[in-house]
């Protein structure tokens, strides 16, 4: 099947959404197969409206932009999940006494959020593989969006924990907020081995740190990074002096240090350090 043609993709999943929805399980005969969604680098997303005109669940299929959560898997194990214009219905006073009007009421702000919690929790099941919460971007929050994995909860801990150390973080949305660093959209480069990477401190005063967030990259790999990702302008290649980067809890920029040389590639601060640990080496 054509690219053009799975993007055209829709299935009605629901026709109506309502407070008493309890589960969230659905078969879809004209899905396409797991091999041809992976070919076509696209991904199962699932759209929940709610409002005075329409009430539906919907499943659609988009192209995905890959990120370190989700690169070592193949995209059919993952769903998308998205509120973007939710505000749950309740039929009117007169409408459950039994009048024939069928307009509806918004429920309460605390209802549409139960109603978005439950189905978190619950999960979704398609074709009769259930698909559990992974996480989300901070964008993704911004937007009521997240990733499902198809795993038990269990198996989706392990993974998050390979990612990352989390556990000394105390508050729920620092610890969001961090393991929302993996959700974000970037493009994986290369791997890069931990022993080619040094930390070193940050340049700063009492109240003010120079470097906040810039570490160093060598003259080699700064070469090698250009022409993997393919980066020119007008036509012609070039390589930056400052690179945007994502490895493993790190996260900043590094600018070309003339200096380098030998088996370090980077040099990272402790103001890019935003978690710690993780079997993930990938470079983006």
């Amino acid at each position: 099947m054509a690219n053009r043609n799975i993007q055209g993709f829709s299935f009605i999943l629901q026709h109506s959404v309502t407070p008493e929805d309890k589960e969230w399980s659905y078969k879809v005969p004209t899905l396409p197969k797991s091999n041809t969604l992976n070919s076509n680098s696209v991904i199962k997303a699932v759209t929940v409206v709610s409002n005075s005109t329409k009430q539906q669940i919907e499943l659609r299929l988009q192209n995905s932009a890959l990120n370190r959560a989700i690169s070592s898997d193949p995209l059919d194990q993952f769903l998308v999940v998205s509120f973007p214009d939710f505000r749950l219905r309740v039929p009117r006073p007169s409408q459950i006494e039994g009048d024939g009007n069928a307009s509806t009421l918004p429920a309460t702000a605390r209802e549409s959020a139960d109603y978005i919690v439950n189905l978190l929790q619950t999960g979704i099941i398609l074709n009769g593989v259930q698909y559990n919460f992974y996480g989300h971007s901070n964008s993704q929050l911004k937007s009521k969006a997240c990733f499902m994995f198809a795993g038990t909860k269990s198996q989706i801990s392990r993974k998050i924990e390979a990612l990352g150390d989390f556990s000394k973080m105390k508050t729920v949305a620092k610890k969001a907020k961090r393991i929302g660093l993996l959700f974000s959209v970037a493009q994986i480069a290369t791997s890069v081995d931990p022993a080619r990477c040094e930390d070193i401190p940050d340049i700063e005063t009492n109240d003010y740190v120079f470097t906040d967030g810039c570490g160093l990259i060598s003259p080699r790999f700064a070469r090698e990074l250009a022409r993997r990702v393919k980066i020119g302008f007008r036509n012609v290649r070039y390589t930056p002096s400052v690179f945007q980067i994502r490895y493993r809890g790190y996260k900043g920029v590094v600018e070309v240090d003339p200096t380098m040389e030998g088996k370090t590639v980077l040099k990272l601060r402790k103001s890019m350090k935003k978690f710690s640990g993780g079997s993930d080496v990938s470079f983006s």
